[in-house]
């Protein structure tokens, strides 16, 4: 498009000459004519992955999942006497008593990262390590007729979501053994979880004819973990303050280009942004390449209009001609985006998803005089 338009506009002079000589005149221009091109280098599009816009706590899994780390929390303690009661009140070789702790259930919590408001759980597992200090098996002492239960639950936003709801019954392979640890894998039911994840251990005890030592003091503890690698998420609104972000474009390969930096009227980046993202703040673009000192310009980062609708904007970034005839020549030529950007939802949050991803297309352009002085 450049050369048509040179090209239209040598022959507008060439004709006004002709018209100039044809009316008597007798000299000729003392200087050539100039006209104005158009110069542009397109840059592959680039894309800064949802990775920059987690919070601690929450990252990209090798599978392209989103996961939420949540930290084990303290083991949880208690006594024979606190889960049996009056049965196991006093020290004795007894039969074992048929008791169940279904009114004060063994609990705590697993809190989720401080910046995760809510969650739709996707996968995930549950390990309960469960260590026995009693002198019996809990759920199938020996002597036993029958079987007890172990039961797992998991709730979250106060009770109104289940996570998980497991009993396991004693049976073979399936036991409590005394001075052991013996761990249980829970899989965790796909729900929206907001808050802390609140967890209940009960046991049912059948008893047995078989004495056994009973001592009140001896201890159980349970302690809960979420297996490698973390719970796996399908989206999540977090909480983003002045969260730093950096990315990079494509290389420009400048390196065929020979232009004079005495010709160059204006020069230009043009960014085309496509954020789906309800983040945005303030940014810069810094243009690189090896040997060339960087140019460093103010970037804004518009956020998405709504969870579902991205902004698309374009931004110009403006040079002047000595800054951008540095980089004349050259290849590798790359514009690194780095910033701060903060969540514009309520209280800063956004929804994030695995997949989502901002856009940007460049385009470096500029305007250059070509023709006499």
């Amino acid at each position: 498009m450049a050369l048509h338009r040179i090209r239209a506009r040598r022959i507008a002079l060439g004709a006004a000459a002709l018209v100039a000589l044809g009316a008597g005149a007798c000299e000729f221009p003392a200087t050539m004519p100039k006209w104005q091109t158009k110069w542009e280098v397109p840059a592959e599009s680039a894309t800064v992955a949802v990775a920059n816009f987690l919070p601690a706590g929450v990252t990209i899994g090798g599978a392209g999942q989103m996961l939420v780390s949540v930290p084990a929390p303290a083991p949880v303690v208690t006594t024979l006497g606190a889960i049996c009661g009056a049965p196991c009140a006093a020290a004795a070789t007894v039969p074992v008593p048929a008791f169940n702790n279904n009114g004060s259930p063994i609990g705590g919590t697993l809190a989720l990262p401080a910046a995760v408001t809510s969650a739709a759980l996707a996968a995930g597992q549950l390990n309960l390590a469960v260590t026995n200090n009693f002198t019996f098996d809990p759920i199938k002492p020996a002597g036993a007729v029958s079987n007890g239960t172990i039961r797992i639950k998991l709730t979250s936003n106060a009770g109104a979501v289940t996570v998980a709801d497991t009993t396991i019954t004693a049976g073979p392979g399936v036991t409590i053994l005394p001075a052991t640890t013996t761990t249980f894998g829970i899989l965790l039911k796909p729900g929206t979880i907001s808050g802390n994840i609140a967890y209940q251990v009960t046991i049912v005890c059948p008893g047995s004819a078989t004495p056994s030592a009973i001592n009140p003091a001896h201890s159980i503890t349970v302690a809960p973990t979420v297996a490698a690698p973390g719970v796996s998420i399908a989206s999540a609104v977090v909480t983003l303050v002045a969260q730093a972000i950096s990315d990079s474009t494509p290389a420009f390969d400048l390196s065929s280009t020979s232009i004079d930096a005495s010709t160059i009227q204006n020069a230009a980046l043009v960014l085309r942004i496509t954020n789906p993202f309800l983040a945005g703040g303030a940014m810069t673009a810094t243009m690189t390449a090896p040997g060339v000192a960087p140019v460093t310009k103010p970037l804004t980062l518009t956020p998405a209009i709504s969870a579902g609708t991205p902004s698309v904007t374009t931004s110009t970034i403006n040079y002047t001609s000595a800054e951008i005839s540095s980089f004349l020549g050259h290849a590798g030529v790359k514009v690194k985006y780095s910033g701060t950007v903060s969540g514009t939802g309520p209280a800063n949050t956004l929804t994030v998803t695995p997949t989502q991803k901002l856009g940007m297309q460049a385009d470096l352009r500029a305007s250059i005089f070509v023709g006499g002085k």
